[in-house]
């Protein structure tokens, strides 16, 4: 009858220990998509640059004192802007003629973009397509570990059973 009752406690043991994992489970969860950081160089100070997408403003920025500009072009929005639409740029209101690939978390490769008023008659030129993104895996932007959930269990049970079999041997009779 003891010996029935040692495996109960065991079992009942491991299916709290089970219980318990179970609520420590680890879960994925989707990281919101990253704005593209467009940014460049050689404009007048003062100058302004807005980034355009489907027809509507999606950033604006002032050129500095040493004709740098940064626009962060976040996802969504009013434009509803995702991947690989094309973002159109301006200087001043007059049209440019680079454009970018938007692409979440990417940003203008070094040394950013060099913006130049597109000629009134000329067609804008397709842009280059945009590089692919890096295969980085998970890089910690999921919420798991990868542990397990078996593994977990099993370790448990034996931790379990070493704790009975310790309670066993040090028992009085």
């Amino acid at each position: 009858m003891t010996l029935i009752r040692k495996f109960a406690m065991v079992g009942v043991a491991a299916v709290a220990a089970l219980m318990l994992m179970s609520f420590v489970a680890s879960t994925a969860s989707a990281q919101a998509a990253l704005p593209f950081k467009a940014f460049g160089s050689g404009l007048k100070a003062g100058q302004v640059v807005t980034a355009v997408e489907g027809g509507i403003n999606v950033g604006t920025a002032t050129v500095d004192a040493g004709g740098n500009w940064q626009i962060d072009i976040q996802p969504g929005g009013p434009a509803a802007t995702k991947a690989g639409d094309t973002v159109n740029f301006a200087i001043d209101g007059k049209a440019a003629t680079q454009t970018i690939i938007w692409q979440s978390g990417q940003f203008t490769p070094p040394p950013g973009l060099a913006l130049t008023v597109a000629a009134a008659a000329a067609a804008p030129a397709p842009a280059p397509a945009a590089p692919a993104p890096a295969k980085t895996g998970n890089a910690g932007l999921l919420g798991s570990t990868g542990t397990s959930m078996a593994l977990v269990l099993v370790l448990g049970v034996f931790a379990l059973t070493l704790v009975a079999g310790a309670r066993t041997a040090t028992r009085k009779s």
